[in-house]
C-alpha cells in the first residue's frame, strides 16, 4: 500500500509539473516587465490568503506590478517554480523546508529550524527566507470531538489500542513524507487499519461525516472548530515546527531591496488564531481570499482602504 501510494503521489507530482510548465509557457510567452514581481502559492486556502496579503502589500507600498501564480500545486512544484524563476516568491513552512526540501532531521526548536533552512537556502538555492508571519501551521492528528470524548483520547498515543480498527484520511503529501505518516508510524509504533488519499478540502467533511476516523489536519485551519473536531496532543513531539515565512529569490531582492523590508512588516503579525479566522472566512463563509487579505491589511494599517 505504501509503495502504491508513493507511486501514485509521484505520478501526480510529475503530471502537475508538466501541467505547470505548460501553463507558464502559454501564459508567460510575452516578456515580463522588469518592474514586475511574481507571487506564487501552493494549492490550499491558507496559501491563497497569504499570497494575496503579500501581493497586495507590495502593490500598496511600491510602484511594482505584481503577477499572481497561485494554486500551483504542492511543495516541490512551488519550490521548483521559484528556483527556475517562474515565480519570484511564495510562502513556505520551516518544517516542510527542513524535511521535504533539505531532507533534514526533525528539529523541535523553532528558531533553530528557521536558521537551518535560512542558511541552507542561501547556500544551495540562492534564496532568502524573510521573517516568519507568526503562525505555526503544524500537522495535527485530529478526530471528531465526540469520538475523543467517547474514547478518552487526548493524545496521539491514546489511539494505539484501537488503531488497527481506525480508518484515516490523509493528504497525498502527508501519506508519503517522512514528517508525515511514515515517520508518525515509526515514532508512535502503530498503524491505522487503512488510509485514504484525500484532498485537503475534503478531509474535514469526511471525518465529520464519519467516513474516516482520523485526519492529518492543519493547526491553523478554521474547519477544525467549524466541524467540532479535536486536535490530539503530539505527546512524543514528532512534528517539527511549521512557521510560515516569505521565501524569495535572492536576485529579486537585490533588484528590489525594498520588497524585503515591506514583507518583513508582516513579521509576527499573524498568529494561529488570526490565521484560523482568515481561513474560516474563506472556507466556511465563502468569502474571496482577495477581499479577506485586503481587509486584514487595512485593519493592520499596512495599506490604505479604497
Amino acid at each position: 500500500m505504501k509503495i502504491e501510494q508513493a507511486l501514485k503521489t509521484g505520478m501526480k507530482t510529475w503530471l502537475s509539473g508538466i501541467v505547470l510548465a505548460g501553463i507558464l509557457t502559454v501564459t508567460g510567452c510575452g516578456r515580463v516587465a522588469e518592474d514586475t514581481v511574481t507571487v506564487g502559492s501552493k494549492d490550499f486556502t491558507e496559501q491563497f490568503i497569504v499570497a494575496e496579503i503579500m501581493a497586495q502589500l507590495i502593490e500598496g507600498r511600491t510602484d511594482l506590478n505584481v503577477r499572481r501564480r497561485t494554486n500551483l500545486g504542492g511543495t516541490m512544484i512551488c519550490h521548483s517554480a521559484m528556483i527556475r524563476g517562474d515565480i519570484d516568491l511564495y510562502a513556505e513552512y520551516t518544517g516542510t523546508a527542513l524535511t521535504s526540501i533539505l531532507d533534514g532531521e526533525v528539529i523541535a526548536d523553532p528558531r533553530r529550524v528557521y536558521e537551518e533552512v535560512k542558511q541552507a537556502y542561501a547556500r544551495e538555492y540562492n534564496a532568502v527566507w524573510l521573517e516568519p508571519f507568526g503562525f505555526n501551521n503544524t500537522y495535527a492528528i485530529t478526530v471528531r470531538d465526540a469520538f475523543a470524548a467517547e474514547h478518552d483520547a487526548r493524545r496521539v498515543s491514546d489511539l494505539e489500542p484501537m488503531a488497527n480498527a481506525l480508518d484515516a484520511g490523509f493528504t497525498a503529501e502527508f501519506a508519503v513524507r517522512e514528517d508525515g505518516y511514515p515517520g508518525l508510524k515509526e515514532a508512535y509504533g502503530f498503524a491505522f487499519r487503512s488510509t485514504r488519499d484525500m484532498d485537503a478540502s475534503l478531509m474535514y467533511r469526511a471525518v465529520a461525516r464519519e467516513q474516516v476516523d482520523v485526519i492529518s489536519a492543519f493547526a491553523t485551519d478554521g474547519r477544525i472548530a467549524a466541524y467540532n473536531l479535536r486536535v490530539l496532543e503530539d505527546d512524543r513531539g514528532f512534528f517539527p515546527p511549521y512557521y510560515a515565512a516569505p521565501v524569495a529569490r535572492a536576485d529579486v531582492l537585490e533588484r528590489y531591496p525594498h520588497v524585503a523590508e515591506i514583507l518583513n512588516a508582516l513579521a509576527g503579525l499573524i498568529d494561529n488564531e488570526t490565521m484560523q479566522r482568515l481561513n474560516r472566512e474563506v472556507d466556511e463563509d465563502g468569502r474571496d481570499p482577495v477581499v479577506v487579505a485586503r481587509e486584514f491589511l487595512v485593519a493592520e494599517e499596512l495599506i490604505e482602504a479604497d
